[in-house]
């Protein structure tokens, strides 16, 4: 799957098309609509690679996502740590992205 990386997608009111994405140790979830919040994605990827919650929780990563009308997706990192992660690990975020999608 094709995306660009940009600052578009903000916390607040979420439209109906965006979603949330958490990763963490080479290992991500994504939530299709605004209904789960990254709190709820970092619970759900801890329980499900049995991982501590509180591991998860303080060192995971975090992005928006929305389709677009074209062939990719804009992905929106929520902190600037985020967008660095995704640049400085971009080989392992293309991967994880690709599994996503």
């Amino acid at each position: 799957m094709d995306y660009k990386i940009d600052w578009s997608i903000q916390d607040g009111k979420l439209d109906y098309d965006v979603g949330r994405i958490v990763i963490y140790d080479g290992r991500a979830v994504k939530s299709n609509g605004p209904s789960r919040d990254h709190n709820d994605l970092i619970t759900a990827l801890a329980a499900k690679y049995r991982y501590k919650r509180s591991d998860v929780a303080g060192n995971a990563y975090r992005y928006y996502w929305r389709p677009t009308r074209g062939r990719y997706i804009i992905i929106s990192p929520v902190r600037k740590i985020d967008e660095n992660w995704c640049y400085d690990h971009n080989e392992q975020f293309n991967m994880i992205i690709d599994e996503l999608f």
